[in-house]
Order: structure tokens, then sequence, then C-alpha cells
């Protein structure tokens, strides 16, 4: 490229090319085989519960059941923990993770303020 062969460059008179026109042309042509392919590879039309409330609600409940029979479960083993170690001494129930909270006062405070609500 040669300097001196440019028109002006502050006066915009520079030499154009067709190139935005090309990209117009590509951008169609790209636009069309784009139609061709879905726009997304997760499609929610193949789901039963799409348009039944029903059964969208009953997988909701199903997930809220499972994670509180998790917490259930981990709970009635803190428990059992507590039970065991408390059948042994006071000492070893209060070492157990039930027993620390049992003697921790923010607990306590959080339980007196629920009950006074």
């Amino acid at each position: 490229m040669d300097i001196s062969k440019l028109n002006s460059i502050n006066g915009n008179n520079v030499n154009k090319t067709n190139e935005t026109s090309e990209g117009n042309a590509s951008e169609k042509a790209t636009s069309k085989s784009s139609a061709d392919t879905p726009k997304d590879k997760v499609s929610l039309g193949d789901y039963q519960f799409r348009n039944n409330d029903q059964l969208f609600a009953k997988l909701e409940l199903e997930k809220l059941n499972e994670s509180s029979s998790q917490q259930f479960k981990e709970m009635k083993t803190q428990v059992s923990e507590f039970l065991e170690a408390s059948d042994h001494s006071a000492e070893a129930a209060q070492e157990t993770e039930l027993g620390q909270k049992i003697n921790d006062p923010a607990i306590w405070e959080d339980i007196a303020s629920k009950i006074l609500k």
C-alpha cells in the first residue's frame, strides 16, 4: 500500500470497497443456514408437565419431600448420637453436635425471639 496513492484521509475520500455489502451478503447466508438448525439444544416441548400444572406441582413436591427427608435423617442421627452419649455421661453428651447446640446462648435467644413473635 502506497500512501501517496490515497486521495485524502481527512476528507474521507479514501477508495471504498464493497466489504460492507459483502458482509451483508454473508450475513444473509448465515441467517438462512441458522434457520435450518434448531435455536436451542434444550427444548421444553418434550416434557410432560409443560402444559400441565398438576404434573409440575407433583414434581416439585417430590423434590421438596426428598430434601426434607434428607434433613430428617440428619437430625435423627444427631439425636441418636446425643442419646448414646448421654447414656455414658453428661459431659460426653455436651461434646456432640446437638449437645453444643443445646448449650449455645445464641440458639436460645433465637428460640425466645420466635416464641415472642
